[in-house]
């Protein structure tokens, strides 16, 4: 998965103007049927669509979800057929992120030294200090993840155990005893990946109707 994301200084600057102070983060892209709840409503998600704390993003088949924290250090994608939970906080002028991932298979790029990036699954915590990796949760909760970039720690919640997983490895958790490691083989990540060059032109729309197209690019 070889992939930069570049956003413009625009595009940063005036995605900013058009989320609300409370918000934490912003629906890039969204393709097919995506369920956002907020405050016990579902809506369906779009394009622009402000994500604030404990918001829930479903992705239904053939589905998928791009999104950005509002402090711009890092990408999600969430795969079909998947549940994702945000939240952040900001303390000492960084944005602490913790997600959620209830089921399903999500990507993300964090950028180094801004903030806590911690994703909480039914079995594990995954602690992220500036890397690219893919998460995986199963039905009964079993999580698997792949280190593409960096390191990732992995932790389980039943007795504590934990593995650093570096660039190249996967680890396979069932939330209690060794936490497996192995090393991703040829071909494995195959479909979790973009084209290596990818444009998306994603339309938004402020409070006063007025409209703006930005570009994002992934190479």
């Amino acid at each position: 998965m070889k992939k930069k994301i570049y956003v413009t200084l625009f595009v940063f600057i005036f995605t900013i103007s058009l989320i609300a102070q409370e918000s934490v983060g912003i629906a890039l892209k969204v393709k097919g049927d995506v369920i956002l709840t907020h405050a016990e409503e579902n809506i369906k998600a779009k394009d622009g669509t402000e994500l604030e704390n404990n918001d829930t993003l479903e992705s239904k088949d053939e589905s998928f979800a791009v999104v950005k924290f509002i402090d711009g250090s890092s990408v999600v994608k969430l795969f079909p057929n998947s549940v994702l939970t945000i939240n952040a906080k900001k303390t000492n002028g960084k944005l602490n992120k913790k997600s959620t991932v209830k089921l399903g298979e999500l990507w993300a790029k964090v950028s180094k030294n801004t903030g806590e990036f911690v994703v909480d699954t039914p079995t594990t915590v995954v602690s992220v200090k500036g890397t690219r990796f893919v998460l995986s949760v199963d039905e009964n909760g079993f999580t698997d993840l792949f280190t593409l970039e960096g390191v990732v720690n992995i932790k389980n919640k039943k007795d504590d155990e934990e593995a650093d997983v570096g660039a190249g490895q996967k680890a396979h958790s069932t939330g209690e005893n060794e936490i497996i490691l192995s090393v991703i083989e040829d071909g494995e990540m195959e479909g979790y990946d973009v084209p290596l060059t990818e444009t998306l032109n994603i339309n938004l729309e402020n409070e006063s109707g007025e409209k703006r197209t930005i570009k994002i690019e992934f190479e």
